[in-house]
Protein backbone atom coordinates (compact mmCIF):
# COMPACT_ATOMS: atom_id res chain seq x y z
CA UNK A 1 0.00 0.00 0.00
CA UNK A 2 1.44 3.37 -1.03
CA UNK A 3 1.66 6.09 1.56
CA UNK A 4 1.44 9.78 0.84
CA UNK A 5 4.41 11.93 1.77
CA UNK A 6 3.77 14.69 4.25
CA UNK A 7 4.95 18.21 3.36
CA UNK A 8 7.78 17.93 5.91
CA UNK A 9 8.92 14.66 4.31
CA UNK A 10 9.22 16.32 0.89
CA UNK A 11 11.11 19.60 1.31
CA UNK A 12 11.82 19.90 -2.41
CA UNK A 13 8.12 19.86 -3.30
CA UNK A 14 7.29 22.43 -0.63
CA UNK A 15 10.22 24.67 -1.62
CA UNK A 16 9.30 24.51 -5.31
CA UNK A 17 5.70 25.42 -4.46
CA UNK A 18 6.92 28.31 -2.30
CA UNK A 19 9.20 29.53 -5.12
CA UNK A 20 6.35 29.51 -7.63
CA UNK A 21 4.02 31.27 -5.18
CA UNK A 22 6.59 34.01 -4.45
CA UNK A 23 7.23 34.56 -8.17
CA UNK A 24 3.50 34.89 -8.81
CA UNK A 25 2.94 37.26 -5.88
CA UNK A 26 5.83 39.51 -6.96
CA UNK A 27 4.57 39.62 -10.54
CA UNK A 28 0.98 40.34 -9.45
CA UNK A 29 2.06 43.03 -7.00
CA UNK A 30 4.31 44.69 -9.58
CA UNK A 31 1.58 44.57 -12.21
CA UNK A 32 -1.13 45.88 -9.89
CA UNK A 33 1.11 48.72 -8.72
CA UNK A 34 2.18 49.51 -12.28
CA UNK A 35 5.87 49.15 -11.49
CA UNK A 36 6.63 48.25 -15.11
CA UNK A 37 4.76 51.23 -16.56
CA UNK A 38 5.64 54.93 -16.54
CA UNK A 39 4.39 56.73 -13.44
CA UNK A 40 2.27 59.02 -15.61
CA UNK A 41 0.20 56.04 -16.79
CA UNK A 42 -0.22 54.73 -13.27
CA UNK A 43 -1.55 57.98 -11.82
CA UNK A 44 -3.89 58.66 -14.75
CA UNK A 45 -2.17 61.65 -16.24
CA UNK A 46 -1.89 63.60 -13.00
CA UNK A 47 1.71 64.49 -13.83
CA UNK A 48 0.90 66.10 -17.19
CA UNK A 49 -1.62 68.51 -15.68
CA UNK A 50 -1.07 70.75 -12.72
CA UNK A 51 -0.76 68.04 -10.08
CA UNK A 52 -1.97 68.36 -6.59
CA UNK A 53 1.20 67.89 -4.59
CA UNK A 54 -0.50 65.43 -2.25
CA UNK A 55 -1.77 63.29 -5.16
CA UNK A 56 1.71 63.07 -6.67
CA UNK A 57 3.31 62.45 -3.28
CA UNK A 58 0.79 59.68 -2.54
CA UNK A 59 1.38 58.08 -5.95
CA UNK A 60 5.15 58.15 -5.42
CA UNK A 61 4.79 56.78 -1.89
CA UNK A 62 2.49 53.97 -3.03
CA UNK A 63 4.86 53.07 -5.84
CA UNK A 64 7.85 53.02 -3.48
CA UNK A 65 5.96 50.81 -1.01
CA UNK A 66 5.02 48.38 -3.80
CA UNK A 67 8.60 48.36 -5.06
CA UNK A 68 9.86 47.48 -1.57
CA UNK A 69 7.28 44.69 -1.28
CA UNK A 70 8.30 43.21 -4.65
CA UNK A 71 11.97 43.43 -3.58
CA UNK A 72 11.21 41.55 -0.34
CA UNK A 73 9.28 38.87 -2.24
CA UNK A 74 12.26 38.51 -4.60
CA UNK A 75 14.63 38.15 -1.63
CA UNK A 76 12.41 35.42 -0.18
CA UNK A 77 12.33 33.65 -3.56
CA UNK A 78 16.14 33.82 -3.75
CA UNK A 79 16.35 32.25 -0.27
CA UNK A 80 14.04 29.43 -1.40
CA UNK A 81 16.21 28.92 -4.49
CA UNK A 82 19.32 28.79 -2.24
CA UNK A 83 17.66 26.10 -0.12
CA UNK A 84 16.76 24.13 -3.28
CA UNK A 85 20.37 24.40 -4.42
CA UNK A 86 21.58 23.07 -1.06
CA UNK A 87 19.05 20.26 -1.32
CA UNK A 88 20.47 19.24 -4.71
CA UNK A 89 24.02 19.48 -3.31
CA UNK A 90 23.06 17.20 -0.41
CA UNK A 91 23.66 19.99 2.12
CA UNK A 92 20.01 20.75 2.97
CA UNK A 93 19.49 20.88 6.72
CA UNK A 94 23.13 21.73 7.44
CA UNK A 95 23.82 25.27 8.65
CA UNK A 96 25.83 27.42 6.24
CA UNK A 97 27.40 29.21 9.19
CA UNK A 98 28.46 26.54 11.67
CA UNK A 99 27.96 23.33 9.67
CA UNK A 100 25.81 21.83 12.42
CA UNK A 101 22.43 20.26 11.63
CA UNK A 102 19.53 22.73 11.51
CA UNK A 103 16.87 21.56 13.98
CA UNK A 104 13.99 19.66 12.39
CA UNK A 105 11.41 21.99 13.97
CA UNK A 106 13.07 25.00 12.30
CA UNK A 107 13.01 23.32 8.90
CA UNK A 108 9.33 22.42 9.36
CA UNK A 109 8.53 26.04 10.24
CA UNK A 110 10.92 27.60 7.69
CA UNK A 111 11.84 25.07 4.97
CA UNK A 112 14.01 27.65 3.17
CA UNK A 113 16.28 28.07 6.20
CA UNK A 114 19.95 27.61 5.38
CA UNK A 115 21.23 28.66 8.81
CA UNK A 116 20.42 27.65 12.38
CA UNK A 117 18.67 30.28 14.51
CA UNK A 118 21.91 31.39 16.20
CA UNK A 119 23.81 31.83 12.90
CA UNK A 120 20.79 33.50 11.24
CA UNK A 121 20.54 35.98 14.13
CA UNK A 122 24.24 36.77 13.82
CA UNK A 123 23.93 37.17 10.02
CA UNK A 124 20.89 39.45 10.45
CA UNK A 125 22.78 41.68 12.90
CA UNK A 126 25.80 41.92 10.58
CA UNK A 127 23.58 42.81 7.63
CA UNK A 128 21.36 45.28 9.49
CA UNK A 129 18.23 43.17 9.28
CA UNK A 130 15.57 42.88 11.91
CA UNK A 131 12.90 40.28 12.43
Amino acid sequence: MATRKKAEDAPEERLEADRRRLELLAAQCGEEAGLHRPLNEVVGGVITGIPEETDLAQALSDRETSDILVHLLDQNREQVERALERLREGAYGVCEGCSRPIPEARLRFQPAATRCVECQSHWDRLNGRTA
